[in-house]
């Protein structure tokens, strides 16, 4: 090596030692609200006169590393707080590290006109937590930017991601509806903007969630406790979905998605021409004395195509400003989806009736495909008004709708498995759901002390499955998708249709007085609503034309020859048919609480509220039927006792009792029958609505911005619990899904529910974690059957639909100044009944299951962002098992696909990953 090669390197590694010197200095810090204390994510922080500039975190720090020792102003600026706070420090060469905080003080205007409050601080997750913490009752709460973040697109799956929450999902792996707390989703009740909404199911009350695409919400409450202005028909706890109000200045926001089911990379997606389904049915169209002919069904709806690849999108829109010196506010927000899913079923059906002993016997070994096409729209749009300080009003509407096309192909071994021959079944059927809110609301100041809200509401919701269609070939030989032999059996025709529509009043009355020194809210109120449920029900049954004895060969669905059976050839089925029904419902309520600090840091809240129910039902049945119309009527005393105490500035320790109800469905005291998806289903007349006394403790710490730590035990106990079960016709010896009180003169002891509940969440600079963990444990005595037995035994089980062990885990990455959000999210849910049976052992229980999704966004620039989400990437399956050894089974009857001696699995659903990518404007 030559001196000048030394020389230069020696130069080289001085000039690299001394940097490590210089640049070895470090800043750090905190900037908070000078008056609340909490992290101001977001704010700007700089270094005067250098290149160096950073975003505060979510817990509020900010860091400069390696800067080079000198002295330093800075600077922060944050929107809506004074102007820029500034400080000077110095930074050493000795890799020291220099600590500053910084308190802002909010900005402050002199307004010469009047005051209007415009956006509400449910958008963000600090704002979120402060309601929480000064909420009257026990809430969980996400935020817009949450629900915004997480991977899912409809408020159904965005609920599993909150405490104490699992979800039903559709036949294609769709969440549907809600369980809180263990507590079946008939115990749980629905709101929109605090207003409760009528069901488009055609049985139910309760409301399925995945109609609502999630990106309609400025924030989505969950309520566990009621107070006495709260409507009483929630045990398990109430959904208020809070939809987007008017912002303070002009908004644009746009986003734009595609994506893909990997279900269909391995087969294709089979859909069929749902624009010749006609919305009525012949009967209807004709009347009951028409004579229909077989002819006059249409075949193109029964016709399975191939779709290679089918894309999913998504498209949402929100539009706001204020007017006329900001007095009024509009808001539009639209939302569009076209999403295809799917799943690969195996369900090995057994028998209605088990062999002696309760041994199961399975007498259908079925592979299905279903293949569904959800679309759906959603429109929000409100207006309000300020009319003066003391007096303003708004108007909102919202229409969510959403159209499901869904082919099912059936494979059924059980005609002759011996043979190798089985029967083929092809259904589609269109499903179309639609719910309507209008609300007219007025808030008025009428004095210093007393002050008045009311609301007037038109709601309806809509739901119709027309041309449910199904044909069965027998004894086919080769697969269905790809051309097979077989005789032309049987086909049905069905038609259904509902609507539930509500008119609503309520009035809310407040009045502050102090009272021995001691500032006293008082609050009373009344609601009434008038309900009317129509539900009609046509379905035809044809068989396979005959020809001289002979079955009829299938070559394709357009050649196959019907006929009716039986002897009826005058509109079968129309007449009298058991699921038409009109329903009208009555509701009356008032209330009266009182709101007071009993000392400086307990708060009080208590008082009652009082329901009248008044039904009266009709059905198109035959006269002699016992039941076949009806009136009910009932009253129910409510009253709840709520202490909040103030263990801090930052914690609360709760207490609270409430009674609650819960109604039953329509079609669960409407004596109705429906061909389910493996059950007759029917209604049950004589069964009776839940009561419960609910208790709650919760202790609550906010530390700082969106951090929280929530730790909580409840306990319910249900008297009257409903429930499904299996149940035999002593006439047709048919069995029947039907609703059933388990607490009866016939049955042992009241339902109880019990458990404890855990929230956590924290942020490290720019790393996060959120967590929720619920251990819920509920018991119910039921009485069952042992096949051959002399007498009925008791069982005691959970109820329907509770898991004992749920919980969420969500890693989060968030870089304020890279714009970068990124979040990998597993849900657990625990080994849950989805079936109760009427025989002792033979409930059906889901296995527990894990899913693992994920999602980010990314900023491209002030304006654009890129997003992405991921489900199901485990591709987690849904299993449901019989708990009965499977060496009590004969081997020549045993489901194939068994993993265990200690259990039987009789459905194996498989759903593959969804991907969604795009891109999010906003102005």
């Amino acid at each position: 090596m030559s001196f000048r090669t030394a020389t230069k390197l020696s130069a080289s590694l001085l000039f690299y030692l001394l940097s490590l010197s210089i640049f070895a200095g470090t800043i750090k810090g905190k900037v908070t609200d000078a008056k609340t204390a909490e992290p101001l994510a977001g704010a700007t922080v700089s270094l005067e006169d250098s290149r160096y500039k950073t975003i505060v975190n979510l817990d509020g720090s900010f860091a400069f590393r390696n800067i080079p020792a000198g002295k330093y102003e800075v600077h922060v600026k944050m929107l809506g707080y004074e102007k820029s706070k500034e400080n000077t420090i110095t930074v050493t060469d000795d890799n020291t590290v220099q600590e500053i905080s910084f308190q802002l003080e909010t900005e402050s205007k002199e307004l010469s006109t009047v005051s209007v409050t415009g956006r509400s601080n449910g958008e963000t997750d600090k704002g979120v937590r402060r309601m929480e913490k000064n909420a009257d009752i026990l809430q969980n709460i996400l935020s817009a930017k949450t629900i915004l973040l997480l991977p899912d697109v409809t408020v159904a799956n965005a609920l599993q991601r909150m405490s104490g929450i699992t979800i039903e999902r559709s036949s294609s792996g769709e969440g549907r509806y809600a369980i809180i707390r263990g507590m079946d989703q008939r115990y749980n009740s629905t709101l929109v903007n605090g207003i409760k909404i009528p069901s488009p199911e055609d049985k139910y009350r309760y409301v399925p969630m995945d109609i609502f695409p999630s990106d309609l919400l400025e924030r989505l409450e969950v309520s566990k406790t009621l107070t006495p202005s709260m409507e009483g028909d929630a045990i398990g706890g109430t959904m208020n979905l809070v939809m987007k109000n008017a912002p303070d200045k002009a908004m644009v926001q746009v986003n734009i998605a595609g994506g893909y089911n990997t279900l269909f990379s391995d087969r294709p997606f089979y859909q069929f021409n749902h624009s010749v389904v006609s919305n009525k049915s012949p009967g209807e169209l004709h009347g009951a004395n028409y004579l229909v002919s077989p002819s006059e069904f249409p075949a193109a709806n029964l016709d399975f195509t191939k779709k290679s690849s089918p894309v999913n999108s998504t498209l949402g829109i929100t539009l706001g400003n204020r007017f006329f010196n900001k007095k009024l506010g509009i808001v539009l927000a639209a939302s569009y989806q076209d999403i295809y899913r799917g799943s690969n079923s195996d369900f090995f059906k057994a028998n209605a009736q088990p062999l002696p002993d309760n041994v199961p016997q399975f007498g259908d070994f079925l592979f299905r495909q279903y293949s569904t096409q959800n679309k759906r729209v959603g429109i929000n749009n409100k207006f309000n008004y300020v009319i003066n300080d003391k007096n303003k009003i708004s108007l909102y509407n919202l229409y969510v709708h959403q159209d499901e096309y869904q082919s099912r192909y059936t494979v059924d071994s059980s005609a002759s498995a011996n043979a190798g021959t089985f029967d083929i079944l092809n259904r589609s059927r269109s499903v179309k759901q639609s719910i309507y809110n209008s609300t007219l609301h007025g808030e008025h100041q009428l004095s210093d002390a007393f002050k008045m809200d009311w609301s007037a509401v038109y709601s309806k919701a809509k739901n119709s499955l027309p041309d449910w269609a199904e044909y069965d070939i027998s004894n086919s030989a080769t697969d269905a998708h790809n051309g097979y032999k077989g005789k032309v059996y049987g086909m049905t025709r069905q038609w259904l249709h509902n609507s539930d529509r509500d008119l609503s009043a309520y009035l809310n009355l407040n009045y502050k007085k102090k009272i021995l020194g001691t500032g006293v809210d008082f609050m009373a109120g009344g609601l009434a609503r008038t309900k009317k449920r129509d539900n009609f029900s046509d379905e035809y049954a044809l068989t396979g034309a005959v020809s001289n004895g002979v079955p009829q060969e299938f070559s394709n669905i357009y050649s196959a020859q019907w006929a009716f059976r039986g002897a009826d050839k005058v509109n079968p089925g129309f007449a009298n048919t058991p699921n038409t029904y009109t329903v009208t419902e009555n509701i009356y309520a008032g209330f009266g609480q009182a709101k007071f600090m009993l000392t400086k840091k307990l708060q009080v809240l208590g008082g009652l509220r009082v329901e009248y129910t008044h039904q009266d039902y009709k059905t198109e049945q035959p006269a002699a039927l016992d039941k076949k119309s009806g009136t009910i009527y009932y009253t129910d005393l409510l009253p709840s006792l709520h202490f909040k105490y103030a263990l801090t500035s930052k914690q609360n320790l709760r207490l609270s009792y409430y009674k609650a109800i819960s109604r039953p469905g329509f079609g669960d005291i409407v004596p109705t029958e429906i061909v389910g998806e493996y059950y007759t289903e029917g209604g049950n007349p004589y069964v009776k609505h839940s009561r419960a006394d609910n208790f709650d403790l919760r202790y609550e710490l906010f530390p700082n911005g969106a951090d929280q730590f929530l730790l909580g035990a409840f306990y319910k106990r249900i008297k009257n619990p409903i429930e499904y079960g299996i149940v035999t016709s002593g006439t047709t010896g048919k069995e029947i899904f039907t609703p059933l009180n388990f607490s009866d003169s016939a049955h042992s002891g009241d339902a109880t529910n019990f458990g404890v509940e855990a929230v956590l969440t924290k942020y490290f600079g720019k790393f996060g974690v959120s967590a929720n963990y619920t251990y819920t444990r509920s018991r119910i005595t039921t009485s069952k059957i042992i096949k051959g037995a002399a007498a009925p035994v008791t069982e005691t089980r959970p109820l329907q639909g509770q898991a004992d062990h749920i919980g969420n885990l969500s890693l989060l990455y968030k870089d304020p100044k890279l714009g970068l959000d990124i979040q990998v999210a597993f849900v657990y849910t625990g080994k849950r009944i989805s079936q109760v049976s009427l025989y002792y052992g033979l409930d059906y229980w889901q296995r527990a299951s894990g899913q693992l999704d994920f999602s980010l966004e990314k900023r491209i620039s002030k304006q654009f962002s890129f997003y992405a989400k991921v489900n199901n990437i485990t591709n987690t399956p849904r299993k449901v098992d019989l708990l009965q050894p499977l060496s009590s089974v004969a081997a020549s009857n045993r489901p194939p696909e068994q993993e265990s001696g200690n259990k039987i699995l009789v459905q194996k659903d498989i759903y593959k990953i969804s991907f969604l990518a795009g891109f999010r404007f906003k102005l």
